[in-house]
């Protein structure tokens, strides 16, 4: 590797001649605002001289086949370059005098065009930066239209993409201008001054990421995915000459669903790492097809390249086709059942039986992002409809296997949620079930049968002191269990409220025994047999009340009805508090919330239980 300060002309008049946009990365995407920056340093240039980013250069040992000229991948920098490129000849277009169009051609000649060979004529003369396949088209139609022939570049509003919008912006912006603040412009942009960081790299050097993330870039991201996905694509086109071939494989299977929505830019936590979705979607899968790696390896955005770079490094053709369809079902799989699902959690409902939805619903309201790529897997195993055209798929969630996987999952980020045990070991966790199945997760209770006994005795006080949205998890899943067909409702949705039967605030209109402490009476009104889901929560004015208010609510004269439990849930759990006190038993006190605690306990016990899962046979591990 090698960095120097650089003049725009020591980056495009130097070997390479060729400066080539992958030809698979992403688009053009710089917007208006980043033009104006642009336009605003080139022509305060002189008074304010500015750091215009850094280009990195990734040098190519192949020369052109037929005229044999150097070539060059712009790994870092292309929307800085193109942009400059666009101006240039936005500037170029808006000379009306032919004297001034004829030293400024030089310019175009020396810095957007370049000699293929010694002795080429101007008309085939090469434009230095070669664009993406999906630019393509339209930058070298703006740049070359009009050199060496009286033509003008007309943009129609379909054809327009971003490059041509940024080209059309200049022009507009360039028609208020003089021929002396034209030339001003064009001095600024190609004067001897060094406004860059170039950074040349050696073919060997196959990590680009962990150099232009360790310096100060200007411009868009190139993200782990872009890499990788360069990488794949380029490794398909070396073993198909078909560029068109490849090209629609790449518009079908990548382009069609990661440029169609901006979900897979978005940043999100995952674990102790923040990563876009499709860079965690590009974990995911390498943890499942490649678990022998190290985590360590796997998290780190910066070697995950080179994990995917080393692995398919023989792949023949076929085996890379393969993997890019592999990538296309799970980022569809990803979309619907992690992100969409999680978008729209409010609008789903769950029943008895809803062992994989559950099993998400509780990854997502516990924030335990780490076994995704083991459901991932196992949901693509079950995949029953594929359509990538519409961009559709569905699983087939009512798998036995599979929902006895998710109840096994569940079983045991549930009882350590619960439990306040530590998450960090998560990952490993989940590359060992890729490897070795689900039960792997509870190897350690059969070898120690009294382990599941000491940490059924670590549930029973850890519930006395739940925290409020595991508690309502916990509470929520209980209650879906007492519901089955023979019911008139069997699903709910996750929209209930947790309430304190006894309040926290309990001191105005709840008498204190004398027998009990302060103390004592705070430590009760925390577990969690004090608390119930209500589908909505009590008014203001009486979520503190004495029992009886709160059980039938209060009429205020000349107002609306204030309701109570009984107006709030059809929950049997809820509605048990409720019948109870219609039986007669009108006191909720300590010794109430102890047994309900109790009661609750054993539930939790019988529907988390670890030996039922232990005892089932268990299908093989796919990889």
């Amino acid at each position: 590797m090698e960095a120097k300060e650089a003049s725009l002309k020591d980056i495009i008049e130097r070997e390479p001649h060729r400066l080539e946009v992958p030809y698979f990365q992403r688009k053009y995407v710089w917007q208006e605002e980043h033009w104006e920056e642009l336009l605003e340093s080139v022509e305060h240039f002189q008074d304010e001289k500015v750091f215009w980013g850094s280009i990195i250069i990734k040098l190519a040992s192949e020369k052109d086949k037929n005229l044999g000229f150097s070539k060059g991948y712009i790994i870092d920098g292309q929307q800085r370059l193109t942009t400059i490129a666009l101006l240039t000849k936005a500037i170029y277009d808006s000379l009306d005098q032919d004297e001034m169009k004829d030293r400024f051609k030089q310019i175009m000649e020396n810095d957007i065009f370049f000699k293929p060979y010694a002795s080429a004529p101007k008309n085939e003369y090469q434009i230095i930066i070669k664009h993406s396949r999906v630019d393509k088209r339209e930058f070298e139609k703006i740049v070359t239209t009009g050199i060496y022939d009286n033509e003008k570049v007309t943009l129609s509003d379909e054809d327009c993409g971003q490059i041509g919008r940024c080209y059309q912006y200049f022009r507009k912006y360039l028609d208020q201008k003089s021929e002396s603040e034209l030339a001003k412009l064009m001095d600024n942009l190609y004067c001897d001054e060094k406004v860059f960081v170039l950074i040349s790299l050696n073919e060997k050097d196959v990590n680009e990421q962990a150099i232009f993330d360790s310096i100060n870039r200007a411009g868009q991201h190139l993200s782990t995915a872009d890499i990788i996905k360069n990488n794949l694509f380029k490794k398909l086109a070396a073993l198909n000459n078909n560029e068109d071939e490849i090209g629609k494989l790449c518009d079908k299977y990548w382009d069609n669903i990661f440029w169609s929505d901006e979900i897979w830019d978005e940043q999100r936590r995952f674990g102790n790492l923040s990563k876009s979705h499709l860079d965690f979607l590009l974990y995911c899968i390498a943890c499942i097809k490649w678990s022998d790696e190290s985590i360590q390896e796997l998290n780190d955005n910066k070697k995950l390249e080179m994990i995917y770079e080393k692995r398919t490094e023989n792949y023949n053709y076929q085996e890379l086709e393969e993997l890019v369809h592999q990538i296309a079902e799970m980022a569809l799989i990803y979309q619907k059942y992690i992100c969409q699902f999680s978008e729209d959690l409010e609008e789903q409902t769950f029943d008895k039986n809803s062992d994989v939805t559950r099993l998400l619903l509780i990854m997502e309201k516990c924030q335990i992002q780490m076994f995704y790529a083991y459901v991932l897997k196992r949901l693509w195993e079950n995949k029953s409809f594929f359509d990538i055209d519409r961009k559709q798929v569905d699983c087939n969630l009512e798998d036995e296997d599979l929902r006895a996987d998710a109840r096994a999952l569940e079983t045991y980020i549930m009882r350590r949620k619960i439990c306040s045990a530590s998450t960090s070991a998560y990952s490993k966790k989940c590359i060992e079930i890729l490897k070795k199945g689900i039960k792997s997760l509870f190897a350690e209770y059969r070898n120690d049968k009294e382990l599941e006994n000491q940490e059924n005795k670590k549930i029973a006080e850890k519930i006395k002191t739940l925290k409020s949205e595991v508690a309502k998890i916990v509470l929520f899943c209980l209650e879906l269990e007492k519901w089955d067909s023979r019911d008139d409702v069997g699903s709910f949705s996750y929209t209930y409220q947790l309430e304190h039967i006894m309040p926290v605030k309990w001191n105005q209109y709840w008498k204190l025994p004398s027998e009990i402490s302060a103390d004592e009476r705070d430590q009760g009104v925390k577990e969690i047999g004090n608390m119930i889901l209500l589908s909505q929560s009590l008014n203001k004015h009486i979520k503190n009340r004495e029992f009886d208010v709160k059980i039938n609510g209060e009429q205020i004269t000349g107002k609306s009805k204030k309701e109570g439990y009984k107006d709030k849930t059809q929950l049997k759990m809820t509605k048990k508090i409720v019948d109870t006190y219609n039986a007669g038993d009108k006191v909720w006190d300590e010794t109430h919330i102890k047994n309900r605690t109790d009661k609750i306990r054993k539930e939790i016990i019988e529907h988390w239980n670890i030996h039922d899962l232990l005892d089932r046979e268990e299908p093989p591990c796919q990889n």
